[in-house]
């Protein structure tokens, strides 16, 4: 019950919302068309696949590691196993993390690129006036 009410009430301000700012609901549309065209489901999803494959490849080579550990003979050869898993997992996750920080990166250059340049025009318009 508690989720009907706040979706009852959700439905009953966006009509008075959209009487009362039909000019600035079509501004806003003109504008979001105006924006660059980045896919945010694609970039979600190349983040999200970049992300699971880290998390599984990390749970297989830990489970891997483990059993290796319980089958070595002594301790010297287990903590070898187990540096080598360390060594091996910050060295994908780096790289994990520098390809999300690229996608990143790339991502809001692409979002902000238009809105920087009509920035820039407005502020040499400014600086010429």
């Amino acid at each position: 019950m508690t989720e009907a009410t706040p979706k009852a009430k959700t439905t009953k301000a966006k009509p008075r919302a959209k009487k009362a700012t039909t000019a600035k609901a079509t501004a806003k549309t003109t504008a979001t068309k105006a924006a660059p065209k980045i896919d945010p489901k694609s970039t979600f999803e190349a983040a999200s696949g970049i992300i699971t494959t880290l998390a599984r490849t990390n749970f297989e080579e830990g489970v891997e590691t483990a059993r290796a550990v319980i089958k070595s003979g002594n301790i010297k050869s287990a903590v070898e196993l187990q540096n080598e898993y360390v060594r091996s997992t910050l060295k994908r996750n780096i790289d994990a993390a520098r390809e999300l920080n690229e996608l990143t990166v790339s991502t809001v250059r692409e979002a902000v690129s238009p809105y920087a340049t009509k920035f820039t025009e407005a502020f040499e318009k400014l600086r010429a006036a």
